[in-house]
């Protein structure tokens, strides 16, 4: 069944999407490929189209071609470049062209978070894709939102080239987002941990959020399943944001961003950024003992004392040249690790052993989170099973609703 072209039709039927893949065989017969690779094998039948990519620095072959590159060597009409949070080349420079191909870039961020119609007037086909790393309050997910919805407002085809998840795809957790808890960084209607590729979120917003109205392709990768270990592809590592230095970062990032809306540091400014957190009035022996009492799989607290003196951003990091007492997360095994559970256990630790910890005054933990239950829940001593009851009964239910927007098995 090589080299033919499979509209998988039950999804279509599903999700009101073409998911596309040009080589469909058993298990072990056809090479991985990404989903933007699985595109260019096919993209003279797009040659007569005014292409718009939305992309970043993340939006490269296997070999490191960046795709905008690769689309221009094949005589791709690419008329515009959308660029996501931290910019095309994710080191926070919003330029207004490419410098290498002379492109003109629209920005997605910093007052625009939305291709508009006029953005959308000179293109017949926009082409997503970035590297997200599986959390609701990365803000790639919400760039991903608006350019569905401008799809669908402007009759523009959207085609999502598929990417792997860094995190485990299995795995779901967190509060729902709840109404008036809506932000840049907590836009899409699912848990923080949702559990789904960039294709199959697209799908799951185009059907359930637009009513199926954008006119939506998700280019699916080759052989890759939900089994798949990220690190275990040999894929470039280009870094999705600045400070998500590793996969390992991205496996701890789902539980340490909580700590953005707090007065402890997220270990941003060290070489470990969201694998380290803590503060100089931490006790690590104290911390690391009592996070060792919740049962966590997949994972061991280090006691580790660090400097937060790298200013990645344009803001400098939590007790900057401080020196920091605090732990180390270290994930022994991916499959068992669950990252959302380990960040409300941190919060629940720190609140009972660290009189300093505080939620910050602006109530950013709320956004984070999509709801001020967990912030609520902690301040008032609530158990880390009775946290994970409140947010079960709403999780349960997105997970048979996401069941029919998988792609992979």
């Amino acid at each position: 069944m090589k080299n033919i072209l499979l509209i998988v039709t039950a999804v279509i039927t599903l999700c009101s999407i073409s998911c596309v893949n040009e080589q469909v065989s058993r298990a072990g017969d056809v090479k991985f490929k990404l989903g933007n690779e699985v595109l260019l094998s096919n993209i003279d039948k797009y040659k007569g189209s005014r292409i718009a990519v939305l992309t970043n620095q993340t939006g490269i072959l296997s070999d490191g071609t960046h795709i905008i590159d690769a689309l221009v060597e094949k005589g791709a009409n690419v008329v515009k470049i959308f660029s996501p949070e931290h910019g095309i080349r994710g080191d926070e420079n919003y330029a207004e062209t490419d410098e290498k191909t002379g492109i003109p870039i629209v920005s997605l961020y910093n007052g625009k978070t939305k291709p508009s119609k006029s953005d959308l007037a000179d293109v017949d086909l926009l082409i997503y894709d970035i590297q997200d790393v599986g959390a609701r309050f990365y803000t790639y997910t919400s760039t991903l939102y608006y350019t569905i919805e401008a799809a669908a407002e402007n009759n523009t085809h959207l085609i999502v080239c598929d990417r792997p998840m860094i995190t485990n795809p299995e795995y779901t957790d967190g509060f729902m987002l709840e109404s008036g808890f809506s932000s840049f960084v907590g836009l899409i209607p699912a848990p923080a941990a949702y559990g789904m590729t960039c294709g199959e979120l697209a799908a799951y917003l185009n059907a359930e959020v637009f009513g199926k109205n954008a006119k939506l392709d998700v280019i699916l990768m080759d052989a890759y399943t939900r089994k798949t270990d990220y690190t275990s592809l040999g894929l470039t590592w280009v870094k999705p944001s600045p400070s998500m230095f590793y996969p390992s970062t991205a496996y701890c990032y789902l539980a340490n961003c909580f700590l953005e809306g707090t007065n402890i540091s997220e270990g941003r400014g060290t070489d470990k950024p969201f694998e380290y957190f803590g503060a100089p009035w931490v006790s690590s022996a104290v911390l690391a003992d009592e996070l060792k009492t919740y049962g966590l799989e997949g994972v061991t607290f280090e006691p580790a004392v660090f400097t937060p003196s790298e200013k990645i951003s344009a803001y400098p990091p939590k007790f900057f040249n401080k020196e920091c007492n605090g732990i180390y997360i270290n994930v022994t095994s991916r499959s068992k690790f669950r990252p959302v559970k380990c960040g409300i256990a941190i919060l629940i630790a720190l609140k009972k052993h660290c009189p300093e910890f505080k939620f910050n005054k602006d109530n950013f933990i709320d956004k984070l989170a999509g709801t001020d239950k967990l912030r609520k829940m902690v301040n008032s001593g609530s158990s880390l099973e009775e946290i994970e009851s409140a947010l079960s009964e709403r999780l349960n239910a997105f997970n048979t609703v996401r069941s029919e927007y998988l792609l992979y098995k």
